[in-house]
């Protein structure tokens, strides 16, 4: 939930505080946060979150280190000339709406004194972040909207601001018990407090209304609240999975914070986690899935030169039969000979360009006959290196679905950028080195742990630091993780379970009775110049088990634990 206008209400009320401090470096870590580091007077050294992302903006104050690209892009740039050095002069809201204004005082190029605004809409998919100069010119925004993406309004430099358009609601500061009571009877409960006030999101009407439906109990605990807000006595509290709210929650189990930024700090970290988790998974996807239907449209061709077998010979076949019947019809389209290769001879109408002699004619016809027998030699020769792209493509898609870390991820797409899956440009914006990803791990009641690669990296990292004697696991024909069951000696109970593993790990997760060949790590060998994950191996044998993740997920060791 992005924040609402009580909430940036109070969030405001947090940073007033930095009135009076001094910028000095901006961030953008991400096309939707800009992180400025600023040095107040009152309070020492702060970073200040400013995201305008659809679902996950809000203003906000964090402690944590963010992950910032080698090369910052323009907008960035763009700021750190404008707002380094600046002092804050006001941190205001633009009446209850989800807008908040920065004024900053600096000096430009000249070292004249020059005024600036920083202006935050935090509208959903409509946020943007502009940079204003004195006039009230648009310097630049975050996001770029021409006349033709946008009928509101022009986002674009050198154009005036346009702030939104106001909804035509009261504001709940104001608001009397009376009036509240009055507003509330008869109404479905909450939904009346989102038509009627400025401020108040779908949650925050949801919590605000007590139980019941008495409308002077209503009024008088809605007045209350709304009153506390006005005057900065907040109650702040998190609402797992719902959002942030300035006062106590009167319908939910709601979290206490000491402070509205600790409380989104705490909602909106894992949030954020996720987004990226979310973009960076899309975008790989989006790589795997034209790869796959590239190598699919090269697949089918090459499967149909193959089938022009019969096309091919009576190519051969025409231009033989022109050179030992030398016709003399000149001008002539086709021409009907006697095939004597047939049992018995038949007839035969060949067509002929009326601009060649017969022998150019067979010429012709041999020459596609050599042309087309090369390329379905070509074919065959490439069909098999095409099933195998399209098997570690089908196996680079399981293995994006099962990653949940930004490193795991990353690792593949580094993967897809040296198979030039990817284009890595050399000015684009680059994402600095993670550390090291790590496999999913399983624990069997014998105390047995049994680890899955969820990329190729991980699954090559994994025989190259496995004891060659415990067992390597994989399910049979299909794209899947590898499992390594970690002892020389399994009992029966460690086989099934770490095969069971390896087919819910697979392809073949919804199959039943999937073939699992395990054998020892000692027998398993990756070919010189193979692709990332693929390997050979000997000596196994093979297990037929169900997936299923009630089988194996009691067994899981996670991070959370």
């Amino acid at each position: 939930m992005a924040t609402d206008g009580l909430t940036l209400h109070a969030c405001i009320g947090e940073l007033q505080p930095l009135v009076g401090g001094k910028i000095d470096k901006v961030l953008e870590p991400d096309k939707d946060i800009v992180i400025l580091h600023i040095h107040a007077p009152a309070i020492g050294r702060v970073k200040l979150l400013l995201c305008i992302h659809a679902e996950n903006g809000r203003i906000q104050t964090v402690s944590r280190t963010f992950e910032n690209p080698d090369v910052a892009p323009a907008f960035c740039m763009l700021l750190r000339k404008y707002l380094v050095g600046c002092r804050i002069v006001s941190i205001e809201q633009a009446g209850l709406n989800r807008i908040a204004v920065f004024t900053l005082s600096g000096r430009n190029e000249f070292y004249d004194s020059v005024k600036l605004r920083l202006v935050v809409e935090l509208m959903g998919r409509h946020g943007n972040l502009f940079l204003l100069d004195e006039t009230g010119r648009i310097i630049d925004c975050m996001r770029h909207f021409g006349i033709s993406e946008s009928a509101a309004r022009i986002c674009l430099p050198n154009v005036p601001y346009e702030a939104p358009p106001e909804a035509d609601k009261r504001d709940p500061f104001t608001a009397t018990e009376a009036e509240l009571s009055a507003l509330s009877e008869g109404r479905m409960p909450g939904r009346w407090l989102v038509d009627a006030y400025a401020g108040v999101s779908k949650l925050c009407a949801e919590q605000i209304v007590p139980d019941g439906t008495d409308p002077e109990r209503i009024g008088k605990a809605v007045h209350a609240v709304f009153s506390a807000i006005a005057e900065g006595r907040y109650a702040p509290c998190m609402i797992p999975d719902a959002g942030v709210l300035p006062f106590h929650a009167a319908n939910a189990d709601g979290v206490p914070f000491p402070t509205v930024n600790e409380a989104q700090d705490a909602f909106y970290r894992r949030r954020d986690e996720q987004a990226i988790l979310t973009k960076l998974r899309t975008s790989l996807r989006a790589v795997l899935d034209r790869a796959k239907k590239r190598a699919e449209k090269k697949l089918s061709e090459y499967e149909k030169t193959i089938g022009s077998e019969e096309q091919i010979e009576r190519d051969r076949l025409f231009g033989e039969l022109l050179l030992s019947c030398r016709p003399a019809v000149p001008g002539a389209k086709e021409i009907t000979v006697t095939n004597y290769y047939a049992d018995p001879p038949a007839p035969i109408t060949i067509s002929l360009d009326p601009k060649c002699s017969a022998a150019d004619n067979a010429q012709r016809y041999f020459k596609r006959y050599r042309k087309n027998k090369a390329a379905r030699a070509y074919a065959q020769s490439e069909i098999e290196t095409m099933n195998g792209e399209l098997d570690y493509l089908k196996g680079q898609l399981l293995n994006v679905a099962a990653c949940s870390t930004r490193e795991e991820l990353f690792e593949i797409r580094d993967e897809l950028v040296r198979l030039r899956y990817i284009r890595e440009q050399d000015d684009a914006r680059r994402t600095p080195s993670h550390a090291k990803s790590v496999p999913l791990h399983y624990r069997a009641p014998s105390g047995v742990e049994i680890l899955v690669g969820k990329n190729n990296l991980q699954n090559e990292r994994l025989i190259r630091s496995s004891d060659p004697d415990a067992i390597w696991m994989h399910a049979k024909g299909v794209p899947a993780s590898h499992v390594i069951l970690c002892t020389a000696s399994p009992t029966r109970e460690e086989l099934y379970l770490a095969a069971v593993i390896g087919a819910y790990h697979s392809g073949a997760s919804a199959s039943a009775n999937v073939p699992v060949d395990y054998t020892q790590v000692k027998h398993v060998k990756k070919p010189s110049g193979a692709r990332p994950g693929f390997v050979n191996y000997f000596h196994q044998h093979t297990l037929y088990v169900t997936p299923s993740l009630d089988a194996i997920a009691p067994y899981r060791v996670t991070e959370d634990k």
